[in-house]
């Protein structure tokens, strides 16, 4: 093995070292930059704009947000679900409207 394969094997030993869980390898905090400072399932709102009422305010306005986008994904879903529905039965009332198609063997009357 080359230098380079003692070098980083060595970084990977430092960063298992660290007791503290706050550096544990090269991807040790990727949950708080995904997922923001709490690392919550939640994600951040962004940095705090040092205004605590107009924080709340955002926080308030995008929590309405999702759940108004959640709102309107199960309408458009009962509104698809309506069209197929119509679509369906308009295909079935055409269906038996029609007249029966005659026995493959027999020729139709004319």
């Amino acid at each position: 093995m080359g230098c380079f394969g003692r070098r980083r094997r060595a970084m990977y030993q430092q960063y298992a070292q660290d007791a503290d869980g706050m550096n544990a390898g090269p991807w040790g905090n990727w949950k708080a930059w995904a997922c923001g400072p709490g690392g919550g399932g939640q994600p951040s709102t962004g940095p705090s704009s040092g205004n605590r009422a107009f924080d709340e305010y955002k926080a308030e306005t995008l929590r309405r947000m999702e759940e108004e986008q959640k709102d309107f994904g199960a309408f458009l879903e009962r509104l698809r679900f309506a069209k197929d529905k119509s679509e369906f039965d308009q295909f079935m009332a055409d269906r038996r409207s029609r007249p029966p198609a005659p026995p493959a063997g027999e020729q139709p009357a004319a």
